[in-house]
C-alpha cells in the first residue's frame, strides 16, 4: 500500500510539473558584448579628465508569466571589467564587475533591484584596498529606470558610502 501510494505521488507530481511547463512562455536571453569608452573632462568628475572603459560580456534573460507579462529580467556579467584612468598621468584603476542583477516589476510603475556580488571594489597598487560595494543590495526603482534607487531595502556584506565611490576614484588617481 505505502509503495502504491509513493508511486502514485510520483506520477502525479511529474504530472503537474509537466503541466505546469507545458503552458510556460520561453525566456529571452539576450547576449551582447560589451566594449564601450566614456570621458569625462577635467570637473566633469574629477580635477582632471577622466576616462571609463567597460569591457565585457552581458547576458541578459527576461521571464514571462502565462500572458506574455515580464516578472523577472536577470542580467549577468562575464569577464567584465571597469577601467578608470586619468588621461594627464596615464594611470589606471579596475574593477572586475559581477551579478547577477534581477529585477522584478512590482505592479506599481516601480521595480525591486537586486545585485549580488562585487559592484566595485577599488584596489591601489602599492596602497591596497581602498573601497568596496560587495555582498548584496536590495532597492526599489523606478520601472523606467532600474539602477536609480529610490529606497534602499537591504545591504549586507561589505559597502562604502555609495557617494563616496568616485572620490575614492578621483583620489586614487590623483
Amino acid at each position: 500500500m505505502k509503495t502504491r501510494l509513493l508511486a502514485f505521488v510520483g506520477v502525479a507530481i511529474a504530472a503537474a510539473a509537466t503541466a505546469a511547463t507545458a503552458g510556460a512562455v520561453t525566456p529571452t536571453v539576450t547576449e551582447t558584448n560589451i566594449d564601450s569608452t566614456f570621458v569625462f573632462p577635467a570637473g566633469g568628475a574629477c580635477s582632471f579628465p577622466l576616462t571609463i572603459h567597460n569591457e565585457g560580456r552581458r547576458r541578459t534573460t527576461t521571464y514571462f508569466d502565462q500572458q506574455g507579462n515580464v516578472v523577472k529580467t536577470t542580467i549577468h556579467l562575464n569577464s567584465f571589467t571597469q577601467s578608470y584612468t586619468n588621461a594627464t598621468t596615464g594611470e589606471t584603476l579596475s574593477t572586475p564587475l559581477a551579478g547577477p542583477v534581477i529585477i522584478e516589476p512590482n505592479g506599481d510603475g516601480t521595480v525591486t533591484t537586486r545585485i549580488a556580488g562585487n559592484d566595485g571594489r577599488i584596489v591601489v597598487p602599492g596602497q591596497g584596498f581602498v573601497y568596496a560595494d560587495v555582498g548584496l543590495t536590495v532597492f526599489t526603482a523606478p520601472e523606467a529606470s532600474p539602477f536609480t534607487q529610490l529606497d534602499v531595502i537591504m545591504l549586507t556584506g561589505h559597502y562604502e558610502i555609495p557617494d563616496l565611490y568616485l572620490d575614492e576614484v578621483c583620489a586614487s588617481l590623483s
